[in-house]
């Protein structure tokens, strides 16, 4: 029997995990100028987990987290690679379109789907079983390192594509490891914070920062204390009121980029 002390620092700890994911992709997808690319992703993964929960519902075994990742990153790649005839985001927000129509029709065909689907739309990271907080882990622990290993090509072809074209580095394959990479992070905090709300949770914690920073370090950095912060908060009220932590942790993210925006 897991007692509420392990649930708490089993959520401290996913928080932090969480909040390192959105500093590193949210900043990175801020950089590419593609910030819908976070509530694309989010929403094609909330397909994938529809289908995985449909096939549980007639008796099939699906983890959730499988189909959400192979969801989130077709999806992903596939506006991006329609994009390239246009603006990103359209590609991105047809795609978000699709995604989310599939969506809706896998949660109509499965049985008891609202319960189980709520947990995916909202999310709650006091609610993380032993098995997310693993994939929590690993998954965040891959994207880092993945990422570090990339990370200057991925900041030239953010900032200079052209540039990076000139040196004969490979623009599309980088740009889609990168989308990739993003799509996957986003997952890792599907449940955490849910398909709704986890674009404040990487955006806006990042988007501020970028306005706050003075260097990329610094972007990076603050970006990961806002993100922790306002989980951290949210944690706190969920412990003493009944409101989804991801709720209050989203509401903060967006209104301190508010705050920070309107100063400037």
């Amino acid at each position: 029997m897991i007692t509420m002390d392990e649930l708490i620092l089993r959520a401290l700890i996913a928080s932090v995990l969480i909040s390192l994911n959105a500093s590193i992709a949210g900043t990175l997808t801020v950089f590419r100028r593609a910030s819908f690319l976070v509530a694309g992703s989010a929403h094609s993964a909330l397909a994938g987990v529809a289908l995985a929960l449909f096939l549980n519902s007639i008796g099939f075994s699906a983890h959730y987290f499988l189909f959400a990742v192979i969801a989130a990153v077709f999806f992903a790649v596939l506006s991006a690679k329609a994009a390239r005839r246009g603006d990103v985001n359209v590609g991105i927000a047809t795609a978000f379109s699709l995604s989310m129509a599939l969506a809706a029709i896998f949660i109509a065909m499965t049985r008891n789907s609202a319960s189980n689907a709520w947990q995916f739309l909202f999310g709650d990271v006091l609610l993380l079983t032993l098995d997310d907080f693993v994939i929590v882990a690993i998954t965040t622990a891959f994207v880092l390192i993945a990422i570090s290993f990339f990370y200057h090509k991925f900041i030239f072809i953010s900032f200079d594509p052209s540039g990076a074209e000139a040196t004969c580095i490979n623009v599309y394959l980088y740009d889609f490891l990168l989308i990739a990479l993003i799509s996957i992070s986003v997952v890792t905090a599907l449940k955490a914070v849910g398909a709704i709300l986890v674009f404040s949770i990487f955006i806006a914690p990042s988007s501020t920062a970028r306005l706050l920073g003075r260097n990329l370090s610094s972007v990076f950095l603050i970006s990961f204390v806002l993100a922790l912060s306002s989980l951290y908060f949210g944690l706190l009220t969920s412990f003493y009121f009944s409101i989804p932590s991801g709720a209050v942790a989203a509401a903060i993210a967006s209104s301190i980029y508010f705050a920070v925006s309107w100063r400037g």
